[in-house]
């Protein structure tokens, strides 16, 4: 390790920095894929109905947090660099900005949920008692989702202005006030009455109310002169310039996780004509996945941060020398994480009380995730890690969108109409990854990536 890092001035500056960094994201985001796990554990002694409404409900989520995510990615991109700057004022700006756009984006997913919830639930399954289950489940769901928006926004602010604590602690309290009250009622426990997958829902809003209040109370009333803490005079502030540039370079990364979304989407319309239970390996075999992911994203989302801030600094040398050694840790990270999944199969059938008739499936799907963890995970890094952090947001937009929507998408539904098992969609699924390998590799090596896109903003 020490022939390939030399630990000097430099790489000893890189790795507190990174720890920092990726450390509490790492914690927040094993918080938020263990909400969903445990989740699905508690529904999945309900039956595998209860399951599969869950994951269906889960699509439109995700649907939406992807979306939230081309905005607050967008945002991010500008936060790291004006904090290698130093620019105050326009971190601000950009905080009240994207505020303001996550709000909009949130009613337009309420909306639809709230008034024609079958109508979205017919996307994925026909199945009588799935619609049921996911309607009563969506109508309260979607109540967090303004909350969830605002929360989102500054927590992922925060961690371009190198402070994640923030979105960990307030992350971490919200878990535990979910956990107690999934438990509560789901089951009816402590007194309360047992609503099945309706007390779930009602559990996650009671959550995200309190993650919102802690930030909140955080940025306006504990620590007042908080760098994200824009007012109406910011706001006021913003000009025509500001929102152009930017629009330019966050509505690829808003295109590309939108459309990323509604492809991933359109991945579980493909295994759902395997049936319901087909829908129920796969959300069960997803959330499990995620978890064993998380560092390898993280990681990026820490190098989209520290090449973000070397870049706004004008430090360009380094950000490259940085973007090489993130490239060698997230895909070691990736190996390890993909052959712990594979080792941990049989205890994870275990957590999840897998039917018999699933588990030759889930195990299938699990060791085809494993074996591509690594590939996955440095694929994540290019586009979010390298690429975004310069604002090279077009090229990524290519790059994600085109590995999917011309190679592995056709190819998934292709499978599916022919009949394939769920473990062989979920294979051809995965031949994105190759294809964004093979066209990735050369744009980062290239270093087109690598610009100060803050230099002439004022």
């Amino acid at each position: 390790m020490r022939k390939i890092f030399p630990l000097n001035d430099d790489s000893k500056r890189f790795y507190k920095i990174l720890f920092s960094l990726c450390i509490p994201i790492i914690i927040q985001n094993l918080i938020s894929t263990s909400v969903n796990i445990i989740d699905t554990v508690m529904i999945s002694s309900l039956g595998e109905t209860s399951v599969a409404s869950i994951g269906v409900a889960n699509q439109f989520f995700f649907l939406f947090s992807m979306s939230l995510s081309g905005i607050t990615g967008g945002a991010g991109v500008f936060i790291s660099q004006f904090f290698g700057k130093k620019d105050a004022n326009n971190i601000k700006k950009v905080t009240g900005l994207s505020t303001i756009l996550a709000i909009i984006l949130s009613l337009i997913f309420v909306v639809p949920a709230l008034l024609v919830p079958e109508s979205i639930i017919h996307i994925f399954s026909y199945d009588p008692d799935v619609v049921r289950l996911c309607s009563e489940y969506l109508r309260i769901v979607i109540l967090g989702y303004p909350l969830i928006s605002i929360s989102i926004v500054f927590s992922m602010g925060s961690r371009g202005v190198r402070n994640p604590n923030l979105g960990m602690f307030c992350s971490a309290i919200a878990l535990v006030t979910n956990v107690i009250l999934n438990y509560g009622l789901i089951f009816g426990h402590f007194g309360l009455p047992a609503l099945g997958v309706k007390g779930a829902a009602i559990a996650t809003v009671i959550a995200r109310v309190v993650e919102l209040i802690l930030i909140l109370g955080y940025v306006y009333i504990l620590k007042k002169d908080y760098i994200l803490k824009f007012t109406l005079k910011h706001l006021k502030s913003i000009d025509k310039v500001f929102v152009n540039s930017f629009f330019s370079k966050s509505m690829p990364i808003f295109f590309n996780d939108s459309a990323w979304a509604v492809g991933t989407v359109l991945y579980s319309v493909a295994y759902a004509k395997a049936g319901t239970s087909a829908i129920a390996a796969s959300q069960i075999a997803t959330s499990t996945g995620n978890f064993f992911i998380m560092t390898s994203v993280c990681i990026a989302i820490g190098a989209s941060i520290m090449l973000g801030n070397e870049l706004g600094a004008d430090h360009i040398d380094r950000a490259t020398q940085y973007a090489k050694k993130f490239s060698i840790l997230v895909f070691v990270a990736g190996l390890l994480f993909g052959l712990l999944l594979i080792i941990n199969i049989p205890f994870l059938l275990k957590i999840f009380s897998v039917s018999q008739a699933l588990k030759s499936d889930i195990t299938k799907i699990f060791i085809i995730m494993g074996i591509f963890m690594a590939l996955k995970s440095f694929n994540t890094l290019i586009i979010i890690g390298i690429l975004r952090s310069g604002g090279d947001t077009k090229y990524a937009l290519f790059l994600e969108l085109g590995c999917m929507w011309l190679a592995s998408l056709p190819l998934t539904f292709i499978g599916a109409v022919k009949g394939y098992p769920i473990f062989v969609l979920v294979l051809l699924t995965y031949s994105e990854e190759i294809v964004k390998f093979i066209f990735g590799v050369p744009r980062a090596l290239s270093k087109k990536w690598a610009t100060n896109i803050v230099k002439d903003i004022d």
